[in-house]
């Protein structure tokens, strides 16, 4: 199954055909990408765009129109009437869901003012349109403050101007947003979620248009896109500075290589069985992992003493160690690129090897904890961590206290993964 996608070209890479192309390839369809315009524009703003010939645009329609079973149409910029007109005639026969691009994020127009007229006279009618409330307001002539005023103008969109349904988009209000579909209406709550949001009506009209094709309802659909939009906004490009699309995609490639990683680990230490088993704390080791976007794996049960040697309780999966995630997670927000992390009984030996070995090593004192954050749940671990780094001055290998009353002397070894934690764990045992 294919998605048609017209849309301009951002030369910045962070919306339009760009950011079409890897939504709709993100959701499991194929996109064919016709260029309607193209766009000078960087991060910082739009500096113009080039409408390219309606003929040309005809042509890119058509080699492809009869070639593929196209399951729906997704259209974004145009820039003018005559490639307006064009697109709404060869797309006719489609499902459409069309993105009325209007103006950049930074107010540059990006169509012209007949354009908006043949929007409204021959695109928007018979299908799926999804104005954000600027653009809602500019079709419809609705002044848009709130939800009900955003239901007016998506009924205006279908009653009016002969829209299939409309979704009137509330990122610029209260991230609500609002389908209006055979004769009902339908809100949307979503959200906030912090990271750059460039892109984000490009990646829900194709993701809505994707999800169409799929065969979905409309209401579940629109739920569907804007889930993705909001997991593309929350792992946001900071080269792009714009959203990513194939976010879902790499998230569970981080989570299946984080996993791979740290089991291989596991394996390792259970070889040192026999040197590392006097080193295991009475409460157990954990090993743990984090994604490059913090979700933690760790062993199951923990790593205990088996005999002589030593040997995981259970398998390694995530969330399976809330200690050491903590202290994982507060210890990458000073240095992102450690992502690794093991604890180990204290022992004076441990440190001198560790110290005889060129690791860096710092420390942190229970007995010094504030009162405050000992009142506060889970707060200890990451104000040791903090308090360690910082007393560090640079980026430890190895972080250990000496305890408190009821609480084991432990120490802590990081690394940027677990294959280096392993690394430094043989210098601690002279293995």
């Amino acid at each position: 199954m294919a998605v048609l996608i017209i849309a301009g070209l951002d030369t910045g890479g962070g919306a339009g055909i760009a950011t079409d192309v890897r939504t709709v390839s993100a959701l499991g369809l194929h996109p064919l990408p016709v260029v309607s315009a193209v766009t000078y524009q960087n991060p910082g703003g739009v500096g113009g765009y080039h409408v390219l010939p309606p003929e040309v645009v005809r042509e890119e329609i058509r080699a492809v129109g009869d070639s593929f079973e196209i399951g729906a149409v997704k259209v974004g910029m145009l820039g003018n009437e005559e490639v307006v007109r064009t697109v709404a005639g060869e797309t006719r026969p489609f499902l459409r869901v069309v993105d009325p691009v209007l103006a950049s994020s930074t107010g540059h127009p990006l169509i012209n003012p007949e354009g908006i007229e043949a929007l409204k006279e021959s695109l928007i009618p018979g299908s799926v349109v999804t104005p954000n409330v600027p653009e809602a307001e500019r079709l419809t002539g609705v002044k848009i403050s709130g939800v009900g005023d955003m239901r007016e103008a998506a009924r205006t969109l279908v009653e009016e101007f002969e829209a299939r349904a409309a979704v009137v988009k509330g990122g610029h209000l209260d991230l609500t947003d609002v389908l209006y579909w055979e004769g009902e209406f339908y809100e949307f709550r979503g959200e906030k979620v912090n990271g750059f949001t460039h892109g984000t009506g490009c990646a829900f009209s194709s993701a809505l248009a994707s999800l169409l094709a799929r065969g979905m309802e409309l209401p579940e659909a629109v739920r569907g896109a804007k889930r993705f939009v909001e997991t593309a906004i929350g792992f946001s490009s900071a080269e792009g500075r714009c959203v990513n699309p194939l976010a879902p995609l790499e998230v569970d490639a981080e989570r299946w290589r984080a996993y791979r990683e740290l089991k291989k680990a596991v394996e390792g230490l259970v070889e040192m069985g026999e040197l590392l088993n006097p080193y295991i704390p009475e409460v157990g080791t954990n090993f743990a992992h984090s994604t490059p976007h913090g979700e933690v794996f760790a062993v199951k049960g923990r790593v205990v003493r088996y005999g002589k040697t030593v040997k995981p309780v259970g398998p390694v999966e995530p969330g399976a160690s809330d200690h050491l995630r903590r202290a994982l997670l507060k210890f990458r927000e000073f240095y992102p690129e450690v992502r690794a992390v093991i604890n180990l009984r204290y022992s004076s030996e441990l440190i001198e090897r560790a110290e005889k070995g060129g690791l860096t090593v710092s420390s942190y004192d229970r007995r010094e904890e504030p009162e405050e954050v000992k009142a506060k749940e889970g707060g200890t671990i990451p104000w040791g961590i903090e308090t360690a780094v910082r007393k560090s001055g640079k980026r430890p290998d190895l972080i250990y206290h000496l305890g408190d009353w009821g609480k084991e002397p432990m120490v802590l070894v990081f690394g940027k993964n677990p294959a280096e934690v392993l690394g430094k764990i043989r210098i601690l045992l002279g293995a």
